[in-house]
């Protein structure tokens, strides 16, 4: 169990692998992170999709006269570099 744990794997894996009846994937661990970051995070993320998508629709149909859509674009561009510097400073890349 220990073997197990110190390779990150289920004891039913690491069995498997030490009889020759598989090949384990290694991973890597999964970073720590305050659920209340990933769950702002993802909500930041939703936002910016649904507006890509209605940036995409009106040029579809031909209403982007209506709006700015490169002011649109370049404001959803830095706050997707925004959201990539707040990820990288909370799971350790940022440094």
């Amino acid at each position: 169990m220990a073997k197990a744990r110190a390779a990150g794997l289920p004891n039913a894996t690491l069995m498997r692998e030490a009889l020759g009846l598989v090949e384990a994937r290694r991973r890597k661990p999964v970073p720590r992170v305050d659920p209340k970051l990933t769950f702002a995070i993802a909500r930041v993320g939703g936002n910016l999709n649904q507006l890509s998508r209605w940036i995409n629709g009106a040029v579809k149909s031909g209403h982007a006269r209506q709006i700015d859509a490169l002011k649109v674009v370049s404001q959803l561009v830095i706050i997707e570099r925004q959201m990539a510097q707040i990820v990288a400073a909370h799971t350790g890349g940022g440094e």
